[in-house]
């Protein structure tokens, strides 16, 4: 009889041996476990489509996270307040203003006298031989102190004077203490020359009535030349500053004055309020809206259901978290909220009258006419209407206004704050644990269809063996009767 344990003995020869006699080949095999990997496909589906959903609701909340910054916008001072300021002459005379600041016009600028500091310009040193020679004297000086007032603070300062000091370095250590004296301190030919910080008409700081002899011999024992007061008028009201950077003639407007102007040149300074930066803000806050509901209404679209019939050669495309209601509940908070004033801060305005409307499409616009209309009417009107800080600076959920509630909408959604987790971050975490399980059960599912393939193969490898022995033992019979026969 023939041997046929050979056709199994190698590595591998079942698979090469499968199907020889029984016809069942590993195609068929593979046929079998595709045929029993449906429920495989159906969890591998289900991870596909929650990552989608993982996907768009990740960009929904990047929308919402550019909405939101386009709101803040919206609640900036600056975006009310800055100003526009120009002069006439900017040789002459500029200006300046802050948030504070008030729509004030222009204004007409004369200086008659510009502000300049006290000086004491010392004789020159015969001992020094250059600005850097060593003095050979030993003494010291004495200021008044112009520091910080303190419980503790000092009447006076000294700079002590070595032997080893030059001019250079005696005015080292007069700066060094600059702040502390209200001094700042040059050498020129062998001159010490002490300037007052500030302007205005006040005496030197240096104390003239003690180390007389140290004074002589540096050669400030002389008097100094005396600061004085800016004087200046703005629209013929009379006024005087120690200063040329004057910020107290205009409430949050500063005036630098350069030069003396005289009436034949008369400088003209306006302050006005800036809209443009009001109206880009609103604009923003507009495309951004409607940006973000173009991207909620294509999550949310059903497509056509007509697409998907037998009679259609096509399929039916849908966004992808159709029928999600947590993303119904946010298109339709935000539609509310849109065309509603907050009533909760008493604004007298509403979003009509700001010039905000919605088509039926659902599409929000702005007439800039209308709401440049507003502003120029009370800035302040406007910005209370977008928004009005609560007591806790700290919570925005006491704030109100038009803003204000959108930004807590917002802010429900995309919160990710430690204590409190905002529902896109709460859903993404509890997707990721779903997704996580599905994986655990494909894994699983593949482990099992591996085993089955082997099993297969072990079977039908077997069939051929006993077939092969079988056809063997016929060939055998077949044999013996031919012989049996002759």
């Amino acid at each position: 009889m023939a041997d046929i344990t050979s056709a199994t003995s190698a590595p591998n020869a079942g698979l090469s041996f499968l199907g020889q006699y029984s016809g069942i080949t590993t195609d068929v095999v593979d046929q079998l476990i595709e045929a029993e990997s449906g429920g495989k496909t159906l969890l591998q589906n289900k991870v596909t489509k929650y990552n989608q959903e993982k996907s768009a609701w990740s960009e929904i909340s990047s929308a919402l996270s550019n909405f939101q910054t386009k709101l803040k916008a919206l609640q900036n001072n600056d975006s009310y307040y800055s100003k526009i300021a120009k002069s006439s002459n900017e040789d002459l005379a500029t200006i300046s203003g802050n948030s504070d600041a008030k729509n004030g016009g222009d204004f007409e600028l004369l200086v008659s006298q510009l502000a300049k500091q006290t000086k004491l310009t010392g004789s020159q040193v015969s001992a020094a031989e250059t600005n850097s020679t060593d003095l050979n004297l030993n003494g010291k000086l004495t200021f008044a102190y112009q520091g910080e007032k303190t419980d503790d603070s000092p009447e006076t300062v000294d700079i002590d004077i070595t032997e080893k000091d030059s001019l250079l370095d005696i005015a080292d250590k007069i700066n060094k203490e600059s702040k502390n004296i209200g001094v700042s301190a040059v050498v020129i030919n062998k001159r010490l020359v002490l300037t007052n910080n500030k302007s205005g008409a006040k005496e030197t700081t240096l104390d003239q009535t003690k180390n007389t002899a140290t004074l002589a011999a540096l050669g400030l024992n002389t008097s100094a030349d005396l600061g004085q007061a800016a004087k200046y008028s703005l629209d013929g009201i009379d006024m005087e500053s120690d200063s040329n950077v004057i910020s107290d003639a205009i409430d949050g407007a500063t005036v630098t004055l350069k030069k003396e102007i005289k009436p034949e040149d008369a400088v003209t300074l306006s302050l006005k309020n800036d809209d443009s930066k009001t109206v880009k803000a609103a604009t923003d806050f507009v495309t951004q809206y409607n940006n973000l509901m173009s991207l909620i209404k294509s999550n949310l679209d059903v497509g056509n259901p007509s697409a998907s019939t037998a009679e259609s050669s096509s399929t039916n495309v849908q966004g992808k978290l159709v029928g999600d209601s947590t993303l119904q509940r946010l298109q339709s908070s935000l539609r509310n909220m849109i065309t509603q004033a907050d009533k909760d801060n008493g604004a007298s305005l509403s979003p009509f009258d700001m010039g905000f409307s919605v088509d039926k499409d659902g599409v929000l616009s702005l007439d800039e006419d209308k709401f440049k209309s507003q502003l120029a009417d009370s800035p302040e009107k406007v910005h209370d209407f977008f928004y009005v800080q609560g007591e806790d600076s700290f919570d925005e959920s006491t704030d109100t206004g038009y803003t204000a509630k959108l930004n807590n909408l917002v802010n429900e959604f995309i919160s990710n704050d430690a204590t409190k987790k905002g529902i896109i971050t709460n859903k993404s975490d509890s997707i990721d644990k779903m997704v996580k399980d599905l994986n655990s059960q494909i894994d699983d599912f593949t482990a099992r269809l591996a085993d089955k393939r082997e099993q297969y193969i072990a079977q039908f490898t077997q069939l051929d063996s006993i077939m092969m022995q079988a056809d063997s033992q016929m060939q055998y019979m077949q044999s013996q009767l031919g012989v049996d026969q002759q």
